[in-house]
C-alpha cells in the first residue's frame, strides 16, 4: 500500500531550490534531534519512521513543522516528556510573548 509520503512515480514539476535563513525554533528542533541521537535516545531510522507515520494532514505541513510534530510524538512515546507537558509549556511561552506586545 502506498502511503501519503511516498511520491515515487507521481507526476511532479521542477524542484526550485531556495536558500533562506532558518527560524530560531527550527534550529532548536534540529539541535534537539541531534542531541537525542548523540546521547543514544534515538537514531536516524527512528526519526524517519516518526515523520513518515504522521497522518496525511500533518505530513503536508512545512518541513520543520513535520519534524517538530514527529519529535513531540517520539518524546511522548518514549515517556521522556508528554505531549500535554509540551503543549502546556508552549502556551506559557505564547502568553509571555503576547504580554510583551
Amino acid at each position: 500500500m502506498k502511503r501519503h509520503h511516498d511520491m515515487g512515480g507521481d507526476p511532479a514539476g521542477p524542484v526550485e531550490p531556495t536558500d533562506h535563513p532558518a527560524e530560531p525554533w527550527a534550529k532548536l528542533i534540529t539541535a534537539t534531534v541531534a542531541a537525542l541521537r548523540a546521547r543514544g535516545h534515538s537514531n536516524l531510522d527512528e526519526t524517519r519512521r516518526f515523520i513518515e507515520d504522521l497522518p496525511a494532514q500533518d505530513y503536508d505541513r512545512p518541513y520543520f513543522e513535520r519534524w517538530a510534530e514527529a519529535l513531540v510524538a517520539m518524546l511522548d512515546t518514549k515517556g521522556m516528556v508528554s505531549r500535554a507537558e509540551i503543549e502546556a509549556r508552549m502556551e506559557k511561552l505564547k502568553d509571555g510573548l503576547e504580554a510583551k506586545r
